[in-house]
């Protein structure tokens, strides 16, 4: 029976928070790597940025074959991005998806900055960051306005996914979940 939504959603709640007080368990074993020659069964898609900071299999204590991850910078969704989540959605069968931005991403401080050098263009140019609302971050002013930039971008990457999940005809659309990675405590707080 595959995994509900809710209980990937509750698997990643307790891993992270396992991740976050360092309780995280012994993965990547040898028995792992031995089943996932059988096949894929992912739980959860996690669409987050290609920042080296941001292991997403250890930030949620996960195994091998448990995640369907799909990374870019600053978690911008290409066409080849979008397809590898219908993908797992449609093929695989995982029922969840979790927009993971995270503190200090580089690609939503230039597209802030609005300095970017024109190769970051297909980046910074799908990065809102108008609506940035920095009464929800830390006190000082420039985090604050880095982490509601980060927190409005991955808002807009869930409305993004829904509405091309509505326009793709897909009759029974995962669930999508906004969230975001404190790189200097672990924990990810969830937006959505």
């Amino acid at each position: 029976m595959p995994i509900s939504a809710d209980q990937a959603l509750e698997m990643l709640r307790e891993g992270n928070r396992r991740f976050a007080c360092g309780e995280a368990r012994n993965r990547f074993t040898t028995d792992e790597r031995a089943r996932a020659l059988e096949g894929q069964e992912p739980w959860a898609i996690v669409v987050g940025c290609s920042d080296s900071r941001v292991p997403v299999e250890a930030v949620f204590d996960v195994g091998s074959g448990d995640l369907f991850v799909v990374r870019s910078a600053g978690h911008v969704l290409s066409a080849a991005g979008l397809a590898s989540v219908r993908f797992a959605a449609e093929k695989l069968g995982t029922r969840l998806v979790v927009i993971l931005g995270h503190e200090d991403c580089g690609a939503v401080s230039a597209a802030l900055a609005g300095d970017a050098p024109d190769w970051l263009e297909p980046i910074v140019g799908h990065i809102d960051v108008t609506r940035a609302d920095p009464t929800r971050a830390p006190a000082d002013a420039d985090d604050a306005l880095l982490a509601a930039a980060v927190d409005s971008h991955a808002l807009d990457t869930v409305a993004e996914l829904r509405t091309w999940f509505a326009a793709g005809g897909l009759s029974d659309p995962p669930r999508v979940v906004g969230a975001a990675y404190k790189l200097a405590t672990g924990e990810v707080h969830w937006l959505t």
